[in-house]
């Protein structure tokens, strides 16, 4: 997350969150909300907010916990339709300093295959400069979030069935042996 531009920033002090719970509310502004629906491709953002808490983690870090609430407008793939969709995100990330797993090989098992534990913990995201961007927490969560083929409730391709399809292209191929036996029955020529 560190080394990415996002569309919108809003940076908070993370040294300041060394003792007790911060509560945060943002909520970017139109132009923001332009910018953002533009970098993933949606037709619009009507809101956006997000309410997070700021916690203590471990001995410099910072745990961002709270639901993001987003009403984006898409097109639909199916009508090409523009249509609202509600998102409710819950957001629960931890960030330090510099990472406190350092960076090595893997081990690899018997067979040289790396092995991946899916019941970890992610590793904490970096904090650069003593510097937490909630305005990338925001756009990593949504984009993360986001239909790629989003498709408007009850809508229905109604492009017929592919086994008509099908047929009609084994009806109109013959098969290849039928080919190889139209051959084999024909004199050679140029002898």
């Amino acid at each position: 997350m560190a080394k990415e531009t996002f569309p919108y920033s809003s940076k908070v002090n993370a040294g300041k969150v060394i003792d007790r719970d911060q509560h945060v509310t943002v909520s970017p502004d139109a132009a923001a909300l332009t910018a953002i629906a533009e970098a993933y491709d949606l037709d619009g953002i009507r809101e956006l907010t997000a309410e997070f808490t700021l916690k203590p983690y471990r001995k410099a870090g910072v745990r961002v916990v709270g639901p993001i609430a987003a009403t984006v407008s898409q097109t639909c793939v199916v009508t090409l339709e523009p249509f609202d969709s509600q998102l409710k995100l819950d957001v629960d990330r931890t960030f330090e300093p510099q990472s406190s797993r350092p960076r090595k090989i893997r081990d690899l098992n018997e067979d040289g295959e790396i092995e991946i534990d899916l019941e970890t913990l992610d590793p904490p995201d970096v904090i650069l400069d003593g510097v937490l961007d909630l305005g990338a927490v925001i756009c990593e969560e949504l984009a993360l979030s986001l239909d790629p083929f989003p498709r408007k409730p009850g809508a229905e391709f109604d492009g017929g069935d592919g086994e008509d399809l099908e047929a009609e292209e084994e009806e109109e191929k013959p098969s290849a042996f039928a080919a190889l036996q139209a051959l084999k029955g024909k004199p050679e020529q140029g002898a």
